[in-house]
């Protein structure tokens, strides 16, 4: 077959899914390709760590409403059923990330012409940053999938030649599809209002007002039904209502408190991300509702400790709102800039080594995208759904946090509008309009450039900051000291220290890495450098007590156990410790 004709259809001509091989094939490779070549062996253990306790039965208390539901018990399914290993999820995910590809040049045929559709969906294949968090064990993947099928079904609600019923089991199928992902991932409840608006001016004239109120009404029925477990369990289980996650408030609270900047969420303290004293992933969440328990003075619940964090931002935000409406609109910049934040270690690793390769990278789909904005603006009202989606996204973002993953859901759009601009500027050259091909590259160039140029100094020292927390620190020491390669962990540390020299975390564990080797001199100063860097956290008091006591300093140990006792007075190990000196 020509290849001209894989780009065109003629009406009752049999369809030809050649194209969809073919991208489905390469979205395949690259992925493969990225697995071999760039994928961190360290696992992203928050979601399997939870899944294995859901499988077998264990009660996981509050931690329920700190993870998102569909993807716990997906994974906890697949390990109840299969037992697979995480390494054949992270193959899994690849497999529906292609097939992202594909519904991304589905809904852009329906959108453009048929060539537009299919680069956008190269383009979108062939993203760097979107491989990283496909092959992350989190929901990313399966937020596009659902958002990508919400959108296509509610595309497909606008075409004339549907029956009523057939239009009836199509609006039914968005709300089921909207609902899966406000499961997945929460901040797509503002999907809703968008799905109802698309609904109730779509253009087309066979459908009066009453009925597309109907049709709303089902749409939001729908999405609730998929919702509404998820709601229960939460009542039932932990007797508060809470619609789907507990977590809003503390996210808001990152992006919005008064040490907040516009790409550096906020804290509890500057090294509370990097405590995990309970024993389990992402334990901030439980810090959070300890901290909102102890500052009310009371027990709180988790969508009572939400809302503390919610009116605790407020505040911040009207004793200086100046201040906020800056982050606010550095956040919205932000968003359409190139550099891409990261606050899971592995992936922010992974995505540093992804620039080595030629993968496409945000800040040239956003400028390609902007273009295809421009020369599709006579499309505006056809693509209205697609400018809701993409400014919910927007919108989220400006309101909660700029991470990389919070945005990835409106690149498939942006990826639609840069084939869609490639194709119009191929057909500038052919048809010899060289003048507004030329004006067309000019306004790309500068586009491009204004995604790198902004806010340099703030991401250059981010980015310092990342690599000596995430890679030197977390990825490359704490692996090293868990599998016990001591020497090679104090050189990941060496490295974070050299960064960051303040950086108490690193310290403490360089500390604990020479106990291991016997440099007991090194260790005793890395524990007490710790401690003078942060003398309000126990583990350099902790650890130093249990250095003295190895080596038979039971005052010096007793001394320094007593003070990390007050700071962590629950802590068995100490007290035993404490209670043998006695």
């Amino acid at each position: 077959m020509h290849l001209k004709n894989l780009f065109t259809r003629t009406e009752g001509a049999k369809k030809d899914y050649s194209l969809h091989a073919v991208l489905f094939l390469f979205a395949i490779f690259i992925r493969v390709f990225f697995l071999i070549r760039i994928d961190e062996p360290i696992l992203f253990f928050k979601y399997p760590f939870f899944a294995e306790k859901v499988a077998g039965g264990m009660d996981i208390g509050e931690r329920l409403v700190d993870l998102s539901p569909f993807y716990l018990y997906f994974l906890a399914v697949l390990n109840k059923l299969f037992d697979v290993s995480w390494q054949f999820i992270k193959c899994f995910q690849i497999i529906i990330g292609a097939a992202n590809a594909l519904l991304v040049f589905v809904i852009g045929t329906r959108l453009f012409e048929r060539r537009a559709a299919f680069i956008g969906a190269l383009i979108f294949a062939a993203y760097g940053n979107l491989i990283v968090f496909e092959t992350t064990l989190e929901p990313s993947v399966f937020v596009l999938f659902f958002n990508l099928l919400s959108v296509y079904f509610l595309i497909l609600f606008n075409i004339d030649s549907q029956s009523p019923s057939r239009r009836i089991r199509v609006i039914l199928t968005a709300g089921i599809f909207t609902g899966m992902g406000v499961i997945t991932k929460p901040n797509f409840l503002l999907f809703l209002p968008v799905g109802i608006v698309w609904i109730l001016l779509c253009k087309n004239t066979h459908i009066g007002l009453s009925q597309r109120g109907f049709h709303s009404l089902l749409f939001l029925l729908a999405a609730l039904v998929v919702i509404a477990p998820v709601t229960v369990r939460n009542y039932l289980k932990l007797d508060d209502f809470i619609l789907v996650t507990a977590d809003a408030g503390k996210v808001f609270f990152h992006g919005n408190s008064k040490t907040a900047t516009a790409i550096v969420g906020a804290d509890l303290s500057d090294d509370s991300r990097f405590d995990n004293a309970g024993g389990e992933p992402d334990y901030a969440h439980v810090l959070f509702r300890n901290a909102a328990s102890r500052l009310t003075g009371k027990p709180l619940a988790p969508s009572e400790s939400s809302s503390f964090w919610v009116k605790t931002t407020l505040k911040d935000i009207r004793d200086d709102p100046l201040l906020y409406l800056e982050r606010v609109f550095k956040k919205a910049v932000h968003f359409f800039l190139d550099y891409e934040v990261h606050y899971i270690a592995s992936a922010y690793k992974e995505y540093k080594r992804s620039l080595e390769y030629p993968f496409f990278r945000y800040g040239m789909i956003i400028s390609l995208g902007f273009l295809g904005i421009g020369l599709s603006i006579k499309k505006f009202w056809g693509l209205l759904l697609v400018y809701e989606t993409m400014g919910l996204y927007l919108l989220s973002c400006t309101l909660f946090l700029v991470n990389a993953r919070y945005r990835i859901p409106v690149v498939p759009y942006f990826c639609l509008f840069a084939g869609y601009a490639i194709h119009r500027l191929q057909h500038m050259v052919v048809m010899r309009q060289f003048k507004q091909a030329g004006i067309s590259l000019l306004l790309l160039g500068t586009v491009y450039l204004s995604t790198h140029l902004f806010f340099k100094e703030d991401i250059f020292a981010h980015d310092r900051w990342q690599e000596a927390t995430k890679v030197c620190y977390q990825v490359d020491g704490r692996e090293a000291f868990r599998t016990g390669k001591y020497r090679e962990a104090i050189e990941a540390l060496n490295r974070s220290i050299s960064i960051v020299p303040n950086f108490y975390p690193a310290f403490n564990l360089r500390g604990k890495s020479y106990a291991m080797l016997g440099q007991f001199e090194k260790a005793e100063w890395d524990f007490k450098k710790a401690i003078s860097l942060r003398p309000e956290i126990p583990d350099g008091y902790k650890n130093a007590g249990f250095l003295y006591l190895l080596q038979g300093k039971e005052a010096a140990a007793e001394k320094y156990l007593n003070r990390a006792l007050t700071y962590a007075p629950n802590d068995s190990k100490i007290q035993k410790a404490l209670e043998n000196l006695n």
